[in-house]
């Protein structure tokens, strides 16, 4: 579980969250959505202990993010918008450096299993540097999950994936039993996956609840984040 509670986040005089408040909840899928700006990323780096904030707590299963840093954060995994690789290292080599800053002593076998099944295997051994943006995309997935942590957080997880890839991250979400949370633009992917959605827009939440009621009100996920938003600055 993630409790975001009365966090703000400033650049300067710029307010990027705005004394938000969150509860993410274990055995559950939820989405952030909004548009470019509304916070999604920033908040996703504070919760990932990536980026500081001003004021409020954030609790990761019961340890504050805050006083034991090293703690919360090897509760979490944690997938970047924009991941950053060091292009002359292989993917194997730069998994394994990830495991080893995680002290995860097992990460061989996670690596093969995940890569496999991501259809990335057969390029492990080659340098980041001649990938693809979805072949980085799916090493910095697998960075992110192969030490199963109970909470995960994903921005924009299927951007640069193909079809079938995303297929499959959308059937490792719904099998998760821990906390995921998922910032995004895409309203069918929050319909496929998620149990409860924020709208967040110029970092103050504008609404949230279950995506089922949401889609039973408005038709649609994409129309419901709409009607919520004209509500809110009509």
């Amino acid at each position: 579980m993630i409790d975001v509670n009365n966090v703000t986040k400033k650049y300067g005089p710029t307010i990027a969250l705005d004394h938000v408040n969150f509860l993410f909840h274990d055995e559950t899928v939820t989405a952030i959505m909004g548009e470019n700006g509304a916070g999604k990323s920033t908040l996703l780096k504070i919760c990932a202990g990536v980026m500081n904030f001003n004021s409020g707590t954030i609790m990761i299963d019961g340890t504050n993010l805050i006083e034991d840093s090293i703690k919360a954060r090897s509760l979490l995994g944690y997938l970047p918008e924009m991941p950053y690789m060091y292009d002359r290292l292989t993917g194997r080599e730069f998994l394994l450096y990830i495991a080893s800053l995680r002290r995860f002593m097992n990460a061989e076998q996670e690596i093969e299993f995940f890569s496999e099944k991501l259809g990335i295997k057969d390029f492990l051994d080659h340098e980041i540097g001649s990938y693809s943006k979805g072949m980085k995309q799916k090493i910095s997935l697998i960075s992110s999950i192969m030490h199963q942590p109970k909470n995960l957080l994903l921005d924009e997880p299927v951007w640069g994936l193909d079809p079938l890839t995303t297929r499959t991250l959308r059937e490792f979400i719904l099998s998760r039993k821990g906390t995921t949370v998922i910032a995004t633009h895409s309203p069918l992917l929050v319909e496929d996956v998620a149990d409860i959605v924020y709208f967040l827009s110029k970092g103050i939440v504008i609404s949230h609840g279950p995506v089922n009621d949401f889609i039973k009100e408005h038709g649609s996920i994409e129309e419901a984040y709409f009607k919520e938003a004209e509500i809110i600055y009509a």
